[in-house]
């Protein structure tokens, strides 16, 4: 196993999937929102809309647990 290889284990791995979910929640919200002002008003689209936005928090949390995790660990050994 080679260190920062795809397959070994990361200490930012939640943090990277975090940014992905974000990323992939950002691109829904771009594509949910660009049908509704194109004037496509069907319900899948607005609940597409509000799953991405909770898609989107969910990840932020994420991101912010992680980060306070990281915070925790670098105050215990400092």
């Amino acid at each position: 196993m080679e260190i920062g290889s795809t397959t070994s284990p990361s200490l930012f791995q939640p943090q990277a999937t975090a940014l992905g979910g974000l990323q992939e929640a950002q691109a829904r919200v771009a594509d949910a929102s660009g049908q509704l002002a194109a004037g496509n008003l069907d319900p899948a689209v607005v609940v597409e809309l509000s799953a991405a936005q909770v898609d989107f928090a969910a990840n932020a949390k994420v991101l912010q647990a992680s980060q306070e995790g990281t915070r925790r660990l670098i105050d215990l050994l400092a």
